[in-house]
């Protein structure tokens, strides 16, 4: 997602998760770290905590299935996808429904003055078959996911920058937006009616994320006012605030008691939300380089990367960095959490991984273990947006103008894959 500052306005683990920074895997998941199943990634972290985490598992190498070139057009947008559908919006104005098997257009929706710099929200369930997606200009759209049929509108007076939230399992089914007016906006989403709102001191760049506390639901908003805030599902009051000492734009990751995010400054965070207090933190480095890429959890384990073109793994009881891994470029897009399966690695096992699309164009997978690659790909372009992942696909959008879709490649393929 784009840069935060106050001055500018602009799975993984198929039922078996990362047991510790040593990468074992169990036959249950962790407690307290959600997953988004396997045939749906309806947000843009994949799940309401924004763990980035899915339990699909697929088989290495991947082969390209297909991929679509959008003249004229750039995506800094995350890919959601329910129901066989991709959804995703481009910066000039186009939202688009592809066809998960084939990449050709179900649906586009065509605005005359605004782009779509986020992720969309889709709901999965057919009693409720809308996908909601907010444009720059502060205007927020629910489609029906099917037809393209609009539904209904609701505005906001800034730039959508942060993807929707959808609580489809609440009486009634809520939408979480937040803006750059400041304001975090709980709508129905049956007719977009507002059901609360709530302000902070400066713009809201992020995708909100819920979390269970023991006095009930939490969302979560790290904010450009620099504070990390803390607000009760059912009423939009607030409920605490933790100073952050600078603003981001990036989404907090929930699991168990605590919510993981960096800063434009470059610090690093856990937060136990129960307490209201910091867990650990880092401290930038001398040269204070930007987290833009929202971090991933999964089995005591903290995935991010930064502007300084690496990607870090955290123990996520102590902070203790347990990896760090460079790229070619810089990491703003998501490290998304899967399975990968290899007969070269651990005897054909599955194995966890982190998807990294980086602004170099390459899209790594990581072993979660120690950070090595184990499929590479050079797509040329630059990637600002994260993978989705359902089933045996994964799809990326680059910014210049390309959806790729990949699939899960036969036993014995060769290794990396390129242009």
């Amino acid at each position: 997602m784009r840069h935060c500052l106050h001055t500018i306005s602009r799975r993984l683990l198929v039922v078996t998760v990362l047991l510790g920074w040593l990468g074992t895997i169990a036959a249950a998941e962790p407690a307290g770290e959600a997953a988004a199943g396997p045939q749906a990634w309806p947000v843009f972290r994949g799940t309401p905590a924004g763990t980035g985490r899915s339990r699909v598992t697929l088989r290495l190498p991947l082969r390209e299935h297909w991929q679509r070139h959008f003249e004229g057009r750039s995506f800094t947008a995350t890919p959601v996808i329910a129901a066989g559908r991709v959804y995703l919006g481009d910066l000039d104005g186009g939202f688009l429904a592809l066809s998960l098997d084939t990449g050709k257009t179900s649906w586009e929706f065509q605005s005359n003055d605004s782009g779509f710099p986020s992720a969309a929200a889709v709901s999965t369930t057919d009693a409720l078959p809308l996908v909601v997606v907010g444009d720059d200009l502060g205007i927020i759209r629910a489609f029906d996911r099917s037809s393209g049929r609009l539904v209904w509108t609701a505005e906001t007076t800034g730039e959508i920058s942060g993807g929707p939230t959808i609580l489809a399992e609440r009486d009634p089914p809520m939408v979480l937006v937040g803006s750059q007016d400041a304001t975090l906006r709980c709508l129905r989403v049956t007719d977009g009616q507002t059901v609360w709102t709530h302000e902070i001191a400066d713009q809201i760049r992020c995708s909100p994320t819920v979390g269970t506390s023991p006095d009930g639901e939490r969302v979560f908003l790290a904010g450009c006012d620099g504070r990390l805030h803390i607000i009760a599902v059912d009423t939009g009051k607030a409920v605490a605030e933790v100073p952050l000492g600078g603003p981001t734009g990036t989404t907090p990751a929930v699991a168990g008691s605590k919510v993981f995010f960096g800063t434009e400054g470059g610090r690093f965070f856990a937060i136990d939300f129960v307490s209201g207090k910091v867990a650990w933190e880092h401290q930038p480095a001398a040269n204070g380089l930007a987290y833009r890429s929202s971090a991933a959890v999964a089995g005591g384990l903290v995935v991010v990367g930064s502007r300084g073109r690496v990607v870090e793994a955290f123990a996520a009881d102590d902070g203790s960095r347990r990896w760090q891994r460079p790229l070619r470029g810089r990491v703003d897009a998501s490290p998304v959490l899967i399975s990968a399966v290899d007969e070269r690695l651990n005897g054909g096992e599955a194995t966890p991984v982190a998807v990294v699309p980086d602004t170099a164009g390459r899209i790594s997978m990581l072993r979660l273990s120690d950070g090595e690659p184990c499929w590479e790909f050079d797509a040329g372009g630059s990637f600002a947006g994260s993978a989705a992942v359902v089933a045996d696909r994964l799809v990326v959008a680059s910014e210049d103008g390309t959806v790729w879709c990949f699939r899960s490649g036969p036993v014995g393929g060769t290794g990396n894959s390129g242009r």
